[in-house]
């Protein structure tokens, strides 16, 4: 327990200017992005990143004296995904009638967005490393990091990863839907949760707190099962 209060205590007290590049960034990202009417392609990230990204690089900033200087924001990763819980506990009733179809898709789903990261990279012939850092990019980012950390991947390399897969999630969920003629926004949500994680969970709650609560509901059990079945397996996958 000691050890877990200095960790969180390490995390606040590295916070430092850097929390004010995020902060900038992503006050001009938001702007954009209601100014487009929620456009899925201007999603903050799309923008906010690479807007810190280039200020980064002309103030010569490298990425883990920003991780550091973000600590508070890091966090408060932790805190929020567990505060998801609220709207979902009032969904609650409706879970048990949909209990089967649920745990299908949350276990094939789960699976699925684990192991096309794992083939993907065996197919390229890519390292060890890029594997191990890649093999949990669908899962919220602090359940993501302590795996990555824990199976010996790399957690730079994970955090683009992570936000490609949301970011991609998000822009091709609409289309998806339409071509799929998914109207249940409890399904919408699920899939978003567990393909698109926090990114798209936030989107989710765009489109009404139900869908928000069953995108919380997805991404959360998706990151417990990871957390358990990818450190137990990935052995079968690294040489």
């Amino acid at each position: 327990m000691t050890e877990i209060i200095l960790y969180q205590w390490m995390l606040i007290s590295g916070t430092s200017w850097p929390l004010l590049l995020t902060l900038a960034g992503f006050a001009v990202a938001w702007w954009a992005y209601i100014r487009s009417d929620r456009a899925s392609l201007l999603h903050p990230l799309m923008i906010a990143t690479p807007l810190i990204y280039l200020s980064m690089q002309v103030i010569d900033l490298d990425f883990a004296a920003y991780y550091s200087g973000n600590g508070v924001l890091n966090w408060l990763l932790g805190p929020a995904t567990v505060a998801l819980a609220v709207p979902l506990s009032q969904q609650l009733r409706q879970l048990p009638a949909m209990f089967k179809p649920l745990t299908v898709a949350l276990v094939l789903g789960g699976l699925f967005a684990t192991l096309s990261a794992l083939i993907l990279v065996k197919l390229f012939d890519l390292s060890d490393i890029v594997l191990l850092s890649l093999a949990a990019k669908s899962v919220t980012s602090p359940i993501a990091l302590s795996i990555v950390e824990q199976i010996g991947g790399l957690t730079s390399l994970l955090a683009v990863a992570t936000m490609i897969t949301g970011l991609a999630g998000i822009v091709m969920a609409k289309s998806i839907f339409h071509f799929t003629q998914l109207e249940d926004e409890r399904w919408q949500g699920l899939i978003l949760g567990v393909t698109a994680h926090a990114i798209g969970t936030a989107k989710a709650f765009e489109s009404s707190p139900r869908c928000g609560a069953f995108a919380t509901l997805g991404m959360g059990i998706n990151g417990i099962l990871t957390a358990i079945v990818l450190p137990a397996s990935i052995g079968f996958f690294v040489a």
